[in-house]
C-alpha cells in the first residue's frame, strides 16, 4: 500500500492534489483493477468496489446502460437527475439515457445510456468524488457527485503498442422456478391452443387425450434465450519525445445478446496529447471518436410472451415454412423479436484542449474548452402481414417504419487562475479563481409511419398514415468560483470555497444563487507520536451547501404537437404539466466526518465516513385535480434527508518473496427520510409498478416522515381484536382475518405500506492472490435489506407457472383467525373448478385471491454473490521473441458466477426501468442478467 504521500489524484477541475490535503472522501479505482473483470460497461466495472455507490443494470444485454446512485436519491422528482456528472479528462460528458420520443420504444428496449461509448481499456483511473465540499467547484451539475475519469496518457520516449483481445460467451444466469407437473388449459381441462398456459390436466392426464403431448414440458425459460458471445478488440500505441507525448487507441467491441435478434457493436478511436511548448507554457489535446448501437427487443414485451407461451409447445418453433408465425393461440416471442426491430446508430465525438501558462513559479493560468457532441438515429420497423390466410402478425397490425433523429450538443469552458506562496514560515496559501460557461442544446424529431401499403418495404412513402413529433431543449449556464487553501506544516489543511451560479432553467428573480463550502484535513500522524505501528492517519471535516436548479422549461406552460386530426390537419394542445414562474433552487446542506488511519507499514489501514445531508425546496412534478386542465403542476414540494455511513478496509495479510494477498473491503449504509411536503401536501405519488393484474400494482409515494422509496399496495387483512389498527404499517406478526370460505379476507381498494426499494447496506470484498506470475482475483459483493415488486411472479401464480401453484390438488387450512376471533379451522381446495368436497372453486385460490393484491409480490430482493472471478498468467520473458514482445499475459474470466436471493424468477439486480430512471421498486419482465465467461490475452510490443 502507498502512503498518503505517494499518490497524487485528480479531484475538482483537473486539480491535482495529495490524498494527505483533502478534508472530504473521495476513492479511486486504477486500470488494474477496473479491468479485472472485463465489463463492456464502465459503470459494470465498478460495482463492488466504491463506498456508498449503488451500480445497477438494466440487464446483461448487449450495449444496455446501467446507473450508479452516490449516497442515496438527492432529487425525490421521477423525472430529475440523480446521476453523477461525469467528467472526462476535464471535459463534462453526457450519460443521459436518450428515448428520442415516445414512439420510438426506447423506453422499454433498454437503450444503452452514452456511458457506454467509452471503452474501459482506455481508462488509467476513475476518482468518485462523493460530498459537497468534494465537487463544490463543479456547481449545480455535480450536486449528485462526480465521476472522475482520466483516460490514459501517453509516456516515455520511442512508440510502445500494445493489443488486447477478449473474446467470451454468455447465458442468463438465473430463471424462474416452474412447476413441471401440470400443461396447457384452464380450470383443469386441456386447450392445447390459447391464452392458457398451465392451469390444465396433468401430462400423464393430457397425453391420453393428445398422443402428440410431449413426454415432459420444455424448458422455455432457457429455450427462448441463446447463448450470447461477445469479442473486444483494442489496440493501442504510446510514446513521444521529451517535450510531445500521446496515446492513441482504436478498439471494436461486437455483442451478440442472449435474446435472439439483438446485438450491439461499438467502434472508437481515441487520441491524447500533451506538449511542452516551453517551460512555463504547456497545451493538451483530447479526442475521441465512436460510433456505436445494434438491434434491439423489447425485453418487457418478450417476456410478457414467454409467460403467456405454455410449455405444452417448443418456443423455438417459431416460424412456418412460409415465413408466418408459428400460431399457438398466443404470440411467440421469438417471432416477435425477429420482426419487430428498433436499430440504434449513434455517432459521438468527445474534444478537450486545456493551456496551462505559469508566467512565475507561484502563478498559473489555466484554460479548458470541451466539446461533447453526438448524433443518435433510431429505425423502429415491422413488417405487416405476407397476407397468407390464418396469418397472425406480432403487435404490428399492418406494419410501420418509424425515423426518429437526436442531436446533442455540450461545450463547457472554464477559465481557472491559481496563485500559491508562503504566507508566513508555517503557513502556504494557494487562491484559485476562475469562471465557467456551460451551452447544452438537444433537439429530436420522429415520424412513425403506419399501414405499409407493400409487405417488408420500410420506406415512410410506403406508410399510409403517420405521426411526427418534434422537440427542443436548450440549457446554459454561467459559473463565478473561488477556492482557498491553507497548508500549516504540512499536517493541517483547510479549503473554503464559493461559487454563484446563473441559470436559464429559472425566472431572473430566482436564476443567481450562492453556495459555499469548508473542509479540514488534520494528519495527526504528522503532529503528534504515535506508537511505531500506527501510520499516516488523519481525520476530515466538511460542510457544503450545493445549489440545483430545475429542468428546461419549468417556469412555463407549453404546448405539444397535436398529430392525430383528420385530413392531415395539424395542431397544439396545452401540455400536461403547469409550470411555475416562481419556482426556486433546490439546496442541499451537507456534513461529512472521517477518520483514516494506517497500521503496521500500511499493511492495513482503514477510511470510515459519516454523512449528513438535508436537501430542501426540491422541485418536482406534483399531480393535481384534472379539473385544472392539467396533470401535474411543478412545484417547489418539500425536502429529504440522507445520512449515512462508509467504510473501507485494506491490508496485505500475506506477504512473501512469492506470494502476496491483497483484501479490499467496503461498506456503506444509508437512510433517507422525507422531511416535508407543500404545505397542503399530505403525499405525491412519483411511480407505478405497471403490469400486474387487477388490484395488484403498487405505487410508489412521497409521505412525510416515511422513506424515499417505499412500496404501497393491497394487501392481507389481519386480525388485530380490541387493537387498533395501524393505518400505514401492514402488521404481518398478526395473524390473517379468514373469511367465512376458509380464504383470507383482502383490501383491495385500500393500500398500505409494504416494502422499501432502497437497501439497509451494500458492500463488496475483493481479494487479490498473486503467486510468482499467477494472479487469482475475485469480488464478492452485495445488496441487502430492500424489496420489489415482482410482477413477473405476479403472472407466473395467475398462470399456474410458478413453481409454488404445484399444489394445486391440495387442500390447506390457511393459519388465521375468523372476525369473531376465533381460530380458523375451514378445509379449503387450492384448485380450480369443482373440488373433491363438491364446492366449486371457480378459477381457484392462485387466480382468485393470490394474483389479486400486492403484497405477496413484494418480494424480499435482496442478494449476494460472486461478482467475479480471474486468473491472469503473465508469461516469462523468455518465452517471448526477442525484442519483438516486451510482455503477453493470458486471463480467463467469469462474472456473475454464483447468486443467493429468494427472489422468485430472474437476477433482482437487473432494473425495469431505463437506466435514467428515478423508479426502481418494480421488477417486470426485464431483461435476464447474464453469467459471462471471458478469455483476455495481452501482448505488449
Amino acid at each position: 500500500s502507498k502512503t498518503l504521500e505517494e499518490v497524487v489524484i485528480t479531484t475538482q477541475l483537473g486539480i491535482a492534489r495529495q490524498p494527505k490535503s483533502l478534508g472530504y472522501a473521495a476513492q479511486g479505482v486504477n486500470s488494474e483493477d477496473l479491468n479485472v473483470n472485463r465489463q463492456s460497461n464502465l459503470l459494470n466495472a465498478l460495482q463492488g468496489k466504491v463506498a456508498g455507490a449503488t451500480i445497477s443494470s438494466v440487464g446483461g444485454g448487449p450495449g444496455q446502460g446501467a446507473n450508479i446512485r452516490i449516497r442515496g436519491i438527492n432529487s425525490i422528482d421521477a423525472s430529475s437527475s440523480n446521476d453523477p456528472l461525469y467528467v472526462i479528462d476535464g471535459v463534462q460528458v453526457d450519460n443521459s439515457t436518450s428515448l428520442a420520443g415516445a414512439g420510438s420504444g426506447a423506453n422499454v428496449r433498454s437503450v444503452g445510456n452514452r456511458i457506454s461509448d467509452i471503452n474501459p481499456d482506455e481508462i488509467e483511473t476513475i476518482n468518485i468524488l462523493k460530498g459537497g465540499a468534494a465537487t463544490a467547484l463543479y456547481g449545480l451539475r455535480g450536486a449528485n457527485g462526480v465521476v472522475v475519469i482520466t483516460t490514459k496518457k501517453g509516456k516515455g520516449t520511442g512508440i510502445r503498442t500494445n493489443f488486447t483481445s477478449t473474446y467470451g460467451f454468455e447465458n442468463v444466469n438465473k430463471t424462474p422456478e416452474v412447476q413441471t407437473e401440470y400443461t396447457a388449459g384452464i380450470l383443469g381441462v386441456y386447450t392445447p391452443i390459447g391464452l392458457g398456459p398451465a392451469w390444465g390436466p396433468t401430462i400423464a392426464e393430457a397425453k391420453a387425450i393428445d398422443p402428440t403431448h410431449p413426454d415432459k414440458l420444455f424448458e422455455n425459460y432457457k429455450n427462448a434465450f441463446d447463448t450470447g458471445s461477445q469479442i473486444r478488440n483494442t489496440l493501442s500505441f504510446t510514446g513521444g519525445s521529451e517535450n510531445i507525448k500521446f496515446f492513441s487507441s482504436l478498439s471494436q467491441f461486437d455483442h451478440d445478446g442472449m435474446l435472439p435478434f439483438t446485438d450491439y457493436r461499438n467502434l472508437g478511436a481515441r487520441l491524447n496529447t500533451d506538449i511542452t511548448i516551453s517551460p512555463k507554457f504547456k497545451a493538451g489535446v483530447n479526442m475521441s471518436y465512436t460510433n456505436s448501437g445494434g438491434y434491439r427487443f423489447d425485453a418487457d414485451r418478450f417476456g410478457e410472451s414467454l409467460t403467456y407461451y405454455s410449455g405444452r409447445w417448443d418456443v423455438r418453433d417459431y416460424i412456418t415454412s412460409e415465413g408466418i408465425q408459428q400460431w399457438r393461440g398466443t404470440n411467440n416471442p421469438i417471432f416477435g423479436a425477429a420482426t419487430n426491430r428498433l436499430k440504434d446508430n449513434v455517432n459521438r465525438y468527445i474534444a478537450g484542449t486545456n493551456f496551462s501558462y505559469a508566467p512565475t513559479s507561484w502563478l498559473n493560468f489555466n484554460y479548458r474548452l470541451g466539446v461533447d457532441t453526438y448524433t443518435d438515429n433510431r429505425f423502429r420497423t415491422a413488417p405487416g402481414p405476407r397476407g397468407i390466410p390464418g396469418e397472425r402478425t406480432y403487435d404490428n397490425a399492418e406494419g410501420f417504419v418509424g425515423d426518429y433523429n437526436t442531436g446533442y450538443r455540450a461545450i463547457n469552458s472554464t477559465f481557472l487562475a491559481n496563485a500559491t506562496t508562503k504566507l508566513t514560515s508555517n503557513i502556504t496559501g494557494t487562491l484559485r479563481l476562475g469562471y465557467e460557461l456551460y451551452d447544452r442544446s438537444l433537439k429530436e424529431s420522429g415520424t412513425l409511419g403506419s399501414q405499409l401499403s407493400i409487405y417488408n418495404d420500410f420506406r415512410l412513402v410506403n406508410a399510409r398514415t403517420f405521426a411526427v413529433s418534434q422537440g427542443k431543449n436548450e440549457y446554459r449556464s454561467n459559473g463565478y468560483f473561488g477556492e482557498a487553501n491553507f497548508d500549516y506544516k504540512d499536517f493541517l489543511f483547510l479549503s473554503l470555497t464559493g461559487r454563484q451560479d446563473v441559470t436559464s432553467t429559472l425566472s431572473p428573480e430566482n436564476r443567481s444563487f450562492f453556495y459555499p463550502s469548508a473542509s479540514l484535513s488534520y494528519v495527526f500522524s504528522d503532529n503528534i507520536k504515535l506508537p511505531e505501528f500506527i501510520g499516516q492517519s488523519k481525520l476530515r471535516l466538511s460542510y457544503a451547501k450545493i445549489g440545483k436548479d430545475a429542468s428546461p422549461y419549468s417556469t412555463s406552460t407549453g404546448f405539444t404537437n397535436y398529430n392525430s386530426l383528420p385530413t392531415g390537419t395539424t395542431g397544439l394542445s396545452i401540455a400536461s404539466n403547469l409550470g411555475d414562474i416562481n419556482l426556486k433552487p433546490e439546496f442541499t446542506d451537507t456534513y461529512e466526518a472521517g477518520l483514516e488511519m494506517a497500521f503496521f507499514k500500511n499493511r492495513l489501514s482503514f477510511d470510515v465516513t459519516y454523512y449528513n445531508s438535508l436537501s430542501k425546496d426540491q422541485i418536482t412534478r406534483a399531480q393535481i385535480t384534472s379539473a385544472t386542465g392539467y396533470v401535474t403542476a411543478s412545484i417547489n414540494a418539500g425536502s429529504i434527508r440522507n445520512r449515512g455511513i462508509e467504510l473501507v478496509l485494506g491490508g496485505t495479510p500475506i506477504k512473501t518473496t512469492n506470494f502476496t494477498w491483497d483484501a479490499s473491503l467496503n461498506f456503506s449504509a444509508n437512510r433517507n427520510k422525507i422531511m416535508s411536503l407543500k404545505e397542503g401536501l399530505s403525499e405525491i405519488v412519483y411511480g407505478a409498478g405497471t403490469g400486474g393484474y387487477i388490484n395488484s400494482p403498487v405505487t410508489f409515494k412521497l409521505i412525510p416522515g416515511q422513506a424515499y422509496g417505499n412500496i404501497y399496495g393491497s394487501y392481507y387483512l389481519r386480525y388485530y381484536g380490541s387493537d387498533p389498527e395501524d393505518p400505514t404499517y401492514t402488521d404481518k406478526s398478526r395473524p390473517l382475518l379468514i373469511g367465512a370460505n376458509g380464504f383470507p379476507i383482502s383490501s383491495l381498494t385500500k393500500q398500505k405500506l409494504l416494502g422499501n426499494s432502497q437497501p439497509d447496506w451494500i458492500g463488496g470484498l475483493t481479494n487479490n492472490f498473486s503467486y510468482k506470475r499467477l494472479t487469482l482475483s475475485t469480488i464478492v459483493d452485495a445488496r441487502w435489506g430492500f424489496e420489489k415488486f415482482n410482477r413477473l411472479e405476479n403472472f407466473n401464480s395467475a398462470f399456474g407457472i410458478a413453481d409454488y401453484t404445484r399444489d394445486r390438488r391440495e387442500f390447506k387450512v390457511f393459519e388465521g383467525n375468523l372476525a369473531n376471533g376465533t381460530p380458523n379451522t375451514k378445509q379449503v381446495w387450492l384448485g380450480q373448478s369443482l373440488g373433491p368436497d363438491g364446492v366449486n372453486y371457480g378459477e381457484g385460490y392462485y387466480r382468485l385471491y393470490h394474483r389479486s393484491l400486492s403484497e405477496p409480490f413484494v418480494d424480499d430482493a435482496s442478494w449476494v454473490r460472486l461478482r467475479s472471478a480471474s486468473l491472469q498468467y503473465s508469461l516469462p520473458t523468455k518465452w517471448l521473441p526477442a525484442k519483438a514482445i516486451r510482455n503477453a499475459a493470458i486471463s480467463i474470466t467469469g462474472n456473475n458466477l454464483w447468486l443467493h436471493t429468494d427472489y422468485y424468477g430472474l437476477d433482482p439486480e437487473s432494473l425495469s426501468a431505463d437506466s435514467g430512471s428515478n423508479v426502481d421498486g418494480s421488477a417486470g419482465m426485464t431483461y435476464p442478467a447474464a453469467r459471462t465467461f471471458l478469455f483476455t490475452l495481452n501482448v505488449g510490443f
